[in-house]
């Protein structure tokens, strides 16, 4: 009989992430009124409320799927070697869930929040992907890192520097931004546009290498 990829003893802090959301919202839950605000428009004004469990339950529950989903289904991994990309992928998914519950349970600004807590759950997922070995479902996964064994290995290492420095960067940036410029400038337009040119970057960094690659060995 095979060994599952990740055993729940190695999920610890995953689960004491998880146990701290439940007992923040628990906390929360008598001391904040029932409407609170979830939208903000592009002026940075409130133009959506919801109740409680809208606000501190159902975004946790939400993240709270890939965890389990990814823990019923290890293959998923598809090789045993990235069983800890997943598991950081897990602890980061609780972090978030953490910063949304804290956001509302001590009032603290929403994007800042966001900002910080997208910043480290990125540089947590960049310190292993650069590890990550070639599978269908998880890494820089480009047309030309599936073609090239050099492609797929230079590219998580690629990538995994990215997130890592685009991480630092947003958490940065949202310690330091002025709240005048903070929405729409920082986020969503700057994140997006950073994001999304070192993702660009990444991709046509992966075509160069399959077609640098003397001996391209498909991966999979």
């Amino acid at each position: 009989m095979t060994q599952p990829f990740s055993s729940l003893r190695q999920e610890w802090l995953t689960g004491l992430v998880l146990a701290a959301n439940a007992a923040l919202v628990a906390w929360a839950w008598p001391r904040l009124p029932e409407r609170l605000p979830l939208h903000w428009n592009w002026q940075g004004e409130v133009d959506r409320f919801g109740g409680r469990f809208e606000a501190l339950i159902l975004l946790p529950l939400i993240l709270l799927l890939p965890t389990l989903l990814t823990l019923a289904f290890p293959g998923l991994a598809g090789t045993p070697k990235n069983a800890g990309v997943l598991r950081i992928l897990r602890l980061g998914l609780a972090l978030l869930s953490l910063s949304f519950t804290a956001q509302h349970a001590f009032e603290l600004h929403p994007l800042r929040a966001v900002l910080i807590s997208l910043g480290v759950f990125f540089v947590l997922l960049g310190n292993v992907l650069g590890k990550t070995q070639p599978n269908r479902w998880m890494g820089v996964r480009t047309h030309w890192t599936f073609l090239s064994r050099q492609a797929w290995h230079k590219s998580q290492r690629r990538g995994g520097a990215f997130l890592v420095s685009f991480g630092l960067l947003s958490a940065l940036a949202a310690l330091l931004t002025p709240e005048a410029l903070l929405f729409p400038w920082l986020m969503p337009f700057a994140f997006l546009l950073l994001l999304l040119g070192g993702l660009g970057w990444i991709t046509y960094q992966s075509y160069r290498d399959y077609h640098n690659d003397p001996q391209p060995e498909p991966v999979i």
